[in-house]
C-alpha cells in the first residue's frame, strides 16, 4: 500500500513540476496541488485503515507541498527581477537592476575624467501627469577618490554633522547600519524642504571602499509616493553591485563637490551636490 501511495504521489509531483514550468498562475498552482493532495488523502482513506500508513503519506506530501511553494516563490521572484532592466558602469565598478518604466540619465562615465559633479546617474520614475511635480528617483553618487574620506565611521560621522548643520530644512529620522552589495554601509531616512512647495521623504544608503571612495545611493519622492515605490526601491538597492577594484587606480581628487555642508563635507541634497 505505501509503494502504491507514493508512487500515486511521484505522479502527482511531476504534474505540479509540469505546471510551474509552464508558467501557470500560482494561485491556481496551489489550488490543483491542495486538489491533488486530498485526492491521495481520499485513496489512502479508502484503501488502508492504517493509521502509521496515513501519516506516513501525510508526512510526505507536507514535505513536498512545502517543497513547491518554495519552488513558486522562487520562480515568482525571478519573473519580477527579469522584468527589470540593468544599468552598468563598469569605470566607476557599478552596476544594477531597475523597473522597466524608469529611465537612466547617465552623467558621468569615467571618473578619470575630471569634474566637479560626482553625480554618475540619476534614474527617474515616469510622470504621472503635468500635476506631477516630482519624479521620484534613485541617484547614484560616487564620490572620489579623496583624501578626506578615509572610512565609513568618519563618513557617517560627517554626514551627520552637515544634515544636522542643515536642520532648517533636513530632519533626521532615522539612522542605522546597513550594508550596500555586502560591504558595511549606513542608512539615513529624512525629511527635506529645500525645494519650494515641496517636501520630500529621502532614503540614503553609503558605504566607503578603498578608504577613499564614497558610493552614496539616494532615493527621493515626495512623502505620499515615497512609500509607493519603496519596494522598486529596495529591488533596486538591493541589486547593486560594486566592483571594489574599479577606483584603484583612479588619481586622488578627480571629481571636486561643487556644494559641501558647512563643514566642508559633501553632501547629496535633493537630486543636487
Amino acid at each position: 500500500m505505501r509503494t502504491l501511495v507514493l508512487d500515486y504521489s511521484i505522479m502527482v509531483m511531476n504534474r505540479i513540476k509540469l505546471r510551474i514550468e509552464s508558467g501557470w498562475e500560482t494561485l491556481i498552482h496551489v489550488q490543483n496541488v491542495l486538489f491533488d493532495m486530498t485526492s491521495i488523502m481520499n485513496n489512502v482513506a479508502t484503501y488502508s485503515k492504517n493509521r502509521k500508513v496515513v501519516s506516513f503519506v501525510f508526512l510526505a506530501l507536507t514535505i513536498q507541498f512545502s517543497a513547491v511553494l518554495i519552488a513558486l516563490s522562487q520562480s515568482t521572484h525571478a519573473q519580477v527581477d527579469e522584468a527589470f532592466k540593468n544599468y552598468e558602469n563598469p569605470k566607476f565598478g557599478i552596476s544594477l537592476s531597475y523597473p522597466p518604466n524608469w529611465t537612466v540619465d547617465e552623467i558621468r562615465k569615467d571618473p578619470s575624467v575630471p569634474s566637479n559633479n560626482s553625480i554618475v546617474a540619476i534614474i527617474k520614475s515616469p510622470s504621472q501627469g503635468p500635476n506631477d511635480k516630482y519624479l521620484e528617483n534613485v541617484i547614484i553618487n560616487i564620490q572620489g577618490p579623496r583624501s578626506d574620506i578615509a572610512s565609513l565611521e568618519s563618513y557617517t560621522a560627517n554626514s551627520l554633522k552637515a544634515f544636522n548643520n542643515m536642520s532648517d530644512t533636513i530632519k533626521i529620522t532615522k539612522s542605522s547600519k546597513d550594508t550596500l552589495s555586502g560591504i558595511p554601509a549606513h542608512q539615513l531616512i529624512y525629511t527635506s524642504t529645500g525645494i519650494q512647495g515641496l517636501t520630500l521623504q529621502k532614503m540614503q544608503v553609503f558605504t566607503v571602499v578603498n578608504n577613499n571612495t564614497a558610493y552614496v545611493i539616494t532615493y527621493g519622492a515626495e512623502i505620499p509616493e515615497y512609500q509607493k515605490n519603496l519596494g522598486d526601491v529596495d529591488k533596486m538597492i538591493k541589486s547593486i553591485k560594486i566592483d571594489e577594484k574599479a577606483m584603484e587606480d583612479v588619481k586622488v581628487n578627480q571629481n571636486q563637490p561643487t556644494k559641501t555642508g558647512s563643514n566642508g563635507h559633501t553632501v547629496l541634497i535633493d537630486g543636487h551636490i
